[in-house]
């Protein structure tokens, strides 16, 4: 019996430290679409004033023209959107640090943070802080946390594949093809945009309704409207406007509650929810990315938007 526990213990030792080598000690991939975020950072830390600072998750990445709002407004642009995954308490409370008296901040989150709680998903928080170099993990909740935990082992699964594509190319760094779309830092420009997306064809996504109500997360809110203040208080003047989405996107995400709840905050959005939801044409290949058609109609409506706030 003590035989078989020690074998049984080694194992489950082995194991851990397998897992660690493939977490800790695997070189970073420098082209991963998560290591963007350091640039999107440098942006916030040298990007001179006046400047519009657009966040949000992968919907602002993909359908922002930044350089088309700095041309009509002639004000800077900071495109700080990245992954839904990693929801917005992230990268709004990261944000926050960077943030100067006179900055204007228009966010644009996906609306599955008002009921999920803003604090993202498994598929993306692990990835996220390998590529970012565990970057202030003291201010991870323990929700984000849970949120590592869970990635464990997709991110094995992936090193394991990017093992044996070292093998081939000798890198460890992704090389897009240029083929096909694929998510990787070189798709981005020098605003924070990912626009690599905008020469491929587009994927007609339709997006199931929506089985039921939600809840608001009403602690969520409440955070919300305390990080807006904390804006505020830097100097900055907040905007909240609807995220770019495709018409079946909007109505399996969208509720009405969620305006209600912005009301109560006195922070509502300064245009219709409807108003940025377009046709499923103009997604690319989910209902919160747009390509062409739709990043123009999404930057039309900020310009329009920020113009009348100006």
């Amino acid at each position: 019996m003590n035989k078989f526990i020690i074998k049984a213990l080694s194992l489950i030792v082995l194991f851990i430290v397998v897992v660690m080598i493939l977490i800790f000690a695997m070189p970073k991939d420098n082209n991963s679409y998560f290591s963007e975020y350091r640039c999107k950072i440098h942006l916030l830390e040298s990007v001179a004033q006046p400047r519009v600072i657009i966040i949000g998750g992968s919907g602002v990445a993909f359908g922002t023209d930044s350089k088309r709002i700095k041309d009509s407004l002639n004000i800077n642009v900071v495109n700080f959107g990245l992954h839904a995954g990693l929801g917005i308490r992230y990268p709004l409370e990261d944000c926050l640090e960077y943030i100067k008296k006179g900055d204007i901040v228009a966010i644009q989150m996906e609306y599955e943070n008002y009921f999920s709680g803003g604090n993202g998903g498994p598929e993306a928080f692990l990835p996220f802080m390998i590529s970012t170099g565990w970057r202030k993990t003291h201010n991870l909740n323990i929700y984000q946390w849970e949120n590592i935990f869970l990635g464990i082992k997709d991110v094995c699964k992936a090193n394991l594949t990017r093992l044996a594509y070292f093998l081939i190319t000798k890198s460890f760094d992704k090389k897009p093809s240029g083929m096909t779309f694929e998510y990787a830092k070189s798709g981005f420009n020098e605003y924070g945009d990912e626009v690599s997306h905008l020469k491929y064809p587009s994927k007609h996504i339709e997006i199931p309704q929506k089985a039921g109500g939600k809840s608001i997360n009403e602690s969520f809110i409440m955070w919300l409207s305390q990080v807006i203040d904390k804006y505020e208080h830097a100097g900055a003047k907040v905007y909240m406007m609807p995220p770019p989405c495709s018409m079946s996107q909007f109505k399996a995400s969208y509720d009405k509650n969620i305006s209600k709840a912005l009301d109560k905050i006195h922070h509502p959005f300064i245009v219709e929810p409807a108003s940025n939801a377009f046709d499923d044409s103009c997604s690319f290949d989910t209902g919160y990315h747009m390509n062409k058609v739709g990043v123009c109609l999404n930057t039309n409506n900020i310009i329009k938007a920020l113009r009348n706030k100006m």
